[in-house]
């Protein structure tokens, strides 16, 4: 979670940011795609973890996991999570192709749905201390 934190703080420094900044850039798109694979990845990894924790080791999809994650109330159904994540089910060799214009509406527009991710998430992981 603390490396979901950073990335939010740092990709909150660049926003708002058009498809052209990034194109411009390319160390600015270097670091945008970092940062929002980084928020991608801690959101699997961690719905993957909760909801293991509750019968299987991993389940088959994102989405399972997901779906999960809600039933136990470990998150709201209010956030199209597995759309949020839709970055991880680019294949590795992919991920230099991720096209601005996306990156660019993850930065202006999704940034508050990963932190309302770690809120829940970190609520729930409270709770469930133990």
């Amino acid at each position: 979670m603390q490396a979901l934190e950073r990335a939010l703080s740092e990709l909150r420094t660049v926003a708002p940011i058009t498809p052209a900044d990034l194109t411009a850039d390319w160390r600015i798109q270097r670091a945008v795609e970092r940062n929002v694979l980084i928020l991608v990845d801690v959101v699997v990894e961690v719905c993957q973890r909760v909801a293991g924790n509750t019968g299987r080791t991993r389940l088959p999809s994102l989405g399972d996991a997901v779906a999960r994650c809600v039933r136990l109330g470990a998150l709201s159904a209010e956030v199209n999570y597995v759309g949020l994540v839709r970055l991880a089910n680019f294949p590795v060799y992919r991920y230099e192709t991720i096209e601005a214009g996306m990156l660019a509406e993850m930065v202006n527009g999704q940034l508050d749905d990963f932190a309302r991710f770690r809120d829940e998430m970190g609520a729930y992981l409270e709770s469930h201390r133990g």
